[in-house]
Formats: C-alpha cells, sequence, structure tokens
C-alpha cells in the first residue's frame, strides 16, 4: 500500500492507496483511528480497483482543523465530497468502519448520484440525540470544550505504552494495535504523543434525531451490505434493529471478531466486500 496526500478545505488529507483498476474505493476509519485499519485486509488482497483509504482530518497524519473549529461529523461528509472531486471520479464505491460506516451512510444518502455500493463494516444509521436533549447536548459540548481547551497533551516514555492504553479499549491482539496505531504516534522531544487532535474527544455539539436519521436513510438508493463482528459492539446491532427495514437494500453478514473484525477476519471481509461491489457494478 503507498502513501498519498491530497489538499482539500485547506487541510491535507492523508492516506494509503492500493490498486490500478477503473473503479475507485474510499475506504473510511473509524473515530480515533485512521487508515492503517485497512491493512491486514488490503495489503495483500488481489484487488480489482483502486482504493484510496483516508486519514479523516485530525486522524492519523491529517491535518487539524484550526483552532477555532470543531470536529462535527457533516463536515466529513463535505471533505469526502472535495476529496473525490479532487480525484475527478463520477463513480465510487464506499466502505466505512464504525463512524465512518456513518459518514459513508449520509453520504451516500446526499450524494447517491456517486455512489455504486455502500459497506457498512461495525456501523450503521447514526449516533442520535432525541430531540428533547438537544439543548443538554449543546450545553455538555460547551462545558466539556471549556475544561479541555487548557489541557496539554500527555507524552508517553515509549510507543509501547501507548499500545497498552489502547489495548484497555479493544479487543484487539498487540500486532493489530501496533499496525492500527503506527500512524497515530509521533516522536517528540521528551518521548512519544500521539498525532489525533485532542479536540476530537470533545462532546458533539449536535446530532442527528432519530427522525433526521431515518430520513437520511430513505434517502440512500445505493445498495448497502453491512458486516458485523459476532462480538461487536450492542449499539450497532441495536441500531440495526431499529433502521434496517428503512433502507432500500441491505445485506447482512456475520464475521469472526469485534467492533474490528474488518481486521480480525481480514481475508473473510475482503472476499465478501469484493463480491458485493462486483455484484452492485454489473447491477
Amino acid at each position: 500500500m503507498e502513501p498519498f496526500n491530497i489538499q482539500i478545505n485547506n487541510l491535507n488529507i492523508h492516506g494509503l492507496k492500493t490498486g490500478s483498476g477503473d473503479e475507485v474505493v474510499i475506504a473510511l476509519h473509524g473515530w480515533l483511528d485512521n487508515s492503517a485499519s485497512y491493512i491486514p485486509m488490503l495489503a495483500n488482497a488481489k484487488v480489482q480497483q483502486t482504493w484510496y483509504c483516508l486519514d479523516f482530518a485530525g486522524h492519523g497524519l491529517s491535518s487539524w482543523r484550526s483552532d477555532d473549529a470543531h470536529y462535527y461529523f457533516v463536515d466529513y461528509i463535505d471533505d469526502i465530497y472535495q476529496f473525490i472531486n479532487t480525484l475527478g471520479v463520477k463513480k465510487i464505491h464506499l466502505v466505512g468502519h464504525s463512524m465512518g460506516a456513518m459518514v459513508a451512510g449520509v453520504f451516500a444518502s446526499c450524494f447517491s448520484d456517486y455512489v455504486t455500493s455502500v459497506t457498512f463494516i461495525e456501523g450503521i444509521g447514526c449516533v442520535t440525540t432525541p430531540s428533547e436533549e438537544v439543548t443538554q447536548q449543546l450545553k455538555s459540548a460547551i462545558l466539556n470544550r471549556d475544561r479541555l481547551k487548557n489541557k496539554k497533551p500527555r507524552v508517553y516514555q515509549s510507543k509501547e505504552q501507548i499500545h497498552q492504553a489502547r489495548a484497555q479499549t479493544t479487543d484487539l491482539s498487540s500486532q493489530l494495535i501496533e499496525v492500527l496505531m503506527a500512524r497515530n504516534i509521533k516522536t517528540i522531544k521528551n518521548g512519544f504523543a500521539l498525532t489525533t487532535d485532542p479536540k476530537l474527544k470533545n462532546h458533539s455539539g449536535f446530532r442527528f434525531d432519530e427522525a433526521q436519521c431515518i430520513g437520511a436513510i430513505k434517502n440512500l438508493i445505493a445498495p448497502c451490505q453491512l458486516i458485523l463482528g459476532d462480538t461487536g459492539y450492542t449499539f450497532v446491532k441495536q441500531n440495526l434493529e431499529n433502521y434496517a427495514k428503512y433502507y432500500n437494500s441491505l445485506n447482512v453478514i456475520t464475521v469472526e471478531g469485534g467492533h474490528h473484525c474488518h481486521m480480525q477476519s481480514s481475508a473473510h471481509c475482503f472476499e465478501q466486500i469484493q463480491a458485493f461491489m462486483v455484484q452492485s457494478s454489473v447491477c
């Protein structure tokens, strides 16, 4: 997989690219992850398309948003739109994991003419806030920003210390943690630090409510596939139960693994994604 760097919206978006096929795949990672989450699936695969695995703004090696900006979910939709237009392609397949799956779904709802297929991995629908809680959501976000804005970034004494910290929040093996975190670690004068923007941990100031989420799903025309880990996150299965009936076309499969099942059952996931994209292109 080869690195790439494309400038959009005054941001340098970095990522990993593989393949040389005429069809283009945009692969989107989860919150606090980066494009390396697709390495186990793609590094030795016989891809038939050209894959662009992005580092979202504020993640991996990509630029942070400006000091006066925050990380709104909807801004990632604009980033993907600008990225695709910069590439100059008219049709794409979307693959998204967790937060990236939700971004992929909303993008495909807004820009259906661009999208041939969507594969969700351990993520579907949106994280929502009931409409009656919208002011409390905003208040909590503002108070959280105030608490964090003067907090100094943590300095780690070794990469292993960062790996151990990540191990507390995931069921990934130590080997897969090392693969994933390589793009999230930088060397500094006194040790090591994370490349991810600390503002990513701020509370969301705005979320869709359930009606808005359903409205977005109903506008999603492209065929969709959801890959679930058999020990994945409960909220993903709950979202599937809540929203499956609103999709125009949704195929659901389960593979071995947890929330990062595309890293744990990489060959099986790639086989399913490849077959789904080929089938969607024919249709």
